[in-house]
Formats: structure tokens, C-alpha cells, sequence
């Protein structure tokens, strides 16, 4: 019996979210508006505005580097890095005010792990697509490691796929987080376009390289893997 998935927790995207001075105001007005409140208002704005700095730091260049496979040694930087990644997907970036998704791969281009975070929290760890529809539809996607690309618009994405991937759980309210057993799920729609691109990301490929295929969701990055074997991974 599963438990019920485990759900990192947002707080400094809520809090950038409602400030009232951009990134982009300029410095004059900033300042004459800051000036009007209180010490205390004005330090919590420069400290939201530095740990916003921060996150958008932790972006990587774009990269065609494998994830590895996270293992249980892994769960203290995926707990860490994972809050970074939700908070940064609730962030403006480039043309975004957001995004659905973000994978360990686009902060990390030494060590990537193979695990990404929804906008919401979910943490899906070790995901391996081992079926797909035979036919593709071309979707329009962006992504946040290429802010400033225009969105492509003839994206390869297959209507269904199924996957099996770990995620965090605990055993009672007390205990820590600890990665699942393999939960094997079907997407469709949204769901599955996102699940695909992810992963992608994972498998070390992104929608603007010039030899991207839908293939590069398959299994492992070299093509759909027997459920059998993708089982053997976990062990």
C-alpha cells in the first residue's frame, strides 16, 4: 500500500510574490518608496529581494549532461536543492512569470540527479518512461534555462506514456521523508507533456537542440526499456 506522497513546502515564493517593488523598478523610485516605511518593512524586502538574487543564481547554463540515478545517500541534497528548484518554479524569469516544472539538471550541470519538482511540490525521483504511444503530436513548449528563446512551437510529444518513479513519503507525521517504493502511473495531456520534457532534461536533452526528438524521453536517453528490466534499477 502506498503512502501518501510526501509535499515540499513553499515559503519564499509566496513572500516574493507579494512585494511590491520589482526587480525591475528603477533604483531612484525604489528607494523614495522604501523610505517611506518602516526599518523593520524595509529589511524584510532587501532580505525577500536577496534570497530571490540567490535562487535565480542557481541556474545553470543549458547542458546535455546525464542525471545520475539518485540513490538514498542522495536524499539530504534532493530534500535541499528540491525546496530551491519549487521555490525558483514559482519565480519570474526572463520572459516567465513561471513554470510548471523544474529539473535537478538545470541547477546542477557537475552532478546532476535524476528527480524534478512540480510547481506545486511533488517530487518525482527516478522517473523512466517504458511506454508511449505509438504516434506524436507537436505541442508549443518553453523552457526557464532558455528565458529569453522564443516559445517553439513544433515540440514531438506523445498523447500517453506510461511511467514508474520514486517520490518522497513518510511512514507516520513524526518520521523523516524517505524515497518510495516504485509507483508505476500513466499521463496524459499537460500532465504528460510535462512528465516528457522533464525528463528529457533528465536524459541530458533539451527542446532547442537541433537534433531533439520525441525518443528523448525513452527509458534511460538510448530508447524504451522493458518494465522488467526498469524494475531492475530499483533494486
Amino acid at each position: 500500500m502506498q503512502t501518501k506522497p510526501e509535499k515540499l513546502e513553499v515559503s519564499v515564493a509566496e513572500e516574493i510574490k507579494t512585494k511590491e517593488v520589482s526587480p525591475g523598478t528603477p533604483a531612484k523610485v525604489a528607494q523614495k518608496n522604501e523610505e517611506k516605511l518602516p526599518l523593520a518593512e524595509v529589511e524584510k524586502r532587501q532580505k525577500i529581494m536577496t534570497e530571490y538574487a540567490r535562487l535565480l543564481a542557481r541556474y545553470v547554463e543549458p547542458h546535455n549532461k546525464k542525471s545520475r540515478w539518485v540513490k538514498n545517500e542522495d536524499l539530504p541534497r534532493l530534500l535541499a536543492d528540491g525546496k530551491d528548484l519549487v521555490a525558483m518554479c514559482n519565480l519570474p524569469r526572463g520572459n516567465y512569470a513561471g513554470i510548471a516544472a523544474l529539473a535537478h539538471s538545470q541547477m546542477d550541470d557537475k552532478d546532476p540527479l535524476r528527480f524534478f519538482v512540480m510547481q506545486k511540490g511533488m517530487v518525482i525521483i527516478n522517473p523512466v518512461i517504458f511506454l508511449t504511444t505509438k504516434t506524436t503530436v507537436e505541442k508549443v513548449e518553453g523552457c526557464l534555462s532558455f528565458e529569453y528563446n522564443p516559445l517553439k512551437k513544433d515540440v514531438p510529444r506523445y498523447n500517453k506514456i506510461t511511467v514508474i518513479y520514486q517520490t518522497l513519503e513518510r511512514l507516520n507525521d513524526k518520521s523523516e521523508p524517505t524515497i518510495s517504493k516504485p509507483i508505476t502511473e500513466g499521463f496524459n495531456g499537460s500532465a504528460g507533456h510535462v512528465f516528457q520534457h522533464e525528463i528529457s532534461h533528465c536524459n541530458g536533452s533539451n527542446i532547442y537542440d537541433a537534433d531533439f526528438k520525441a525518443e528523448s524521453c525513452h527509458g534511460l536517453g538510448f530508447g524504451l526499456i522493458d518494465k522488467e528490466e526498469v524494475i531492475k534499477l530499483y533494486e
